[in-house]
C-alpha cells in the first residue's frame, strides 16, 4: 500500500508542476512565508535530523504526515512533493532531504538576511558585487572534474563568475564550511545555491 500511496503521490506531482504550474507558494493570512515540513513514519533519521535542526535554529515550521491519505498528502502534492523525504517547503522555496546548507538559502531567500546567523551572511556576501546585486559564485578545487566542466559551461555560455579554491585560499574555505559545503563545486547566484554541476538545476534556479 505504502508503494502505491507513493506512486500516486509522485503522478500528483507531475501532473501539478506540469500541466497545473509550478508549486504554490507556502504563506499566511498576511502573505508572509511559512515553513511546512513534510515527513513520514518510514523517512527514519533524515526526517529527525531536520526537524532537529530546525527546532534548534527556532523556526516556526508546522508538520504534516505526506503519507497520511488526507489532508496531509493533499498539501503534499500542492506543494510539489515528488516522493522524497522529508520536504521542506518553505514560501516558494524547495528544500528535498536533510540538506541544512539549502536551508539557510531558503531562510535568506524567503526570509531576508535579518533570519540568518551573521557569520552564514558575511560567508553569503561573497555572492554579491559591490552593488549588491548576486553575480555567481563557484567554490571548487583545481582537480575537480565537474568544476572543470561547470568553467566550461559558464565559458561557452558566456557567464560571468568569480571563483574560489577551497583548498588555497583559507577565507574561502571558511565560508565554504559555514555554508555547509560537503563537495564542489558549490555554486551560488546571490542567495541561490546548487550543489554540483548540473546545468538544468543551474538554468532553472539562477537568472543567467
Amino acid at each position: 500500500m505504502k508503494k502505491v500511496a507513493l506512486l500516486a503521490l509522485i503522478a500528483g506531482a507531475v501532473y501539478y508542476q506540469f500541466f497545473a504550474g509550478q508549486p504554490v507558494g507556502v504563506y499566511d493570512d498576511d502573505g508572509a512565508p511559512k515553513t511546512v515540513l513534510f515527513t513520514t513514519g518510514q523517512c527514519g533519521e533524515a526526517c529527525e535530523e531536520t526537524r532537529k535542526y530546525l527546532v534548534r535554529r527556532k523556526i516556526d515550521f508546522e508538520e504534516h504526515d505526506a503519507f497520511d491519505n488526507g489532508p496531509g498528502t493533499n498539501l503534499y502534492k500542492e506543494y510539489g512533493g515528488t516522493g522524497h523525504m522529508p520536504l521542506i517547503a518553505m514560501g516558494r522555496q524547495r528544500v528535498i532531504g536533510h540538506s541544512p546548507g539549502d536551508i539557510i538559502s531558503a531562510l535568506a531567500i524567503e526570509f531576508g538576511p535579518a533570519h540568518i546567523k551573521s557569520r552564514e551572511l558575511t560567508a553569503l556576501q561573497r555572492n554579491f558585487d559591490g552593488n549588491h546585486e548576486p553575480r555567481v559564485v563557484m567554490y571548487a578545487t583545481a582537480w575537480c572534474g565537474y568544476c572543470k566542466k561547470a568553467r566550461q559551461y559558464f565559458a561557452d555560455n558566456g557567464i560571468d563568475f568569480v571563483e574560489y579554491d577551497i583548498e588555497k585560499d583559507r577565507a574561502a574555505k571558511r565560508d565554504f564550511d559555514t555554508l555547509l559545503g560537503s563537495g564542489t563545486p558549490l555554486l551560488y547566484q546571490g542567495y541561490t545555491r546548487v550543489v554540483g554541476f548540473d546545468q538544468r538545476k543551474i538554468e532553472k534556479e539562477f537568472d543567467l
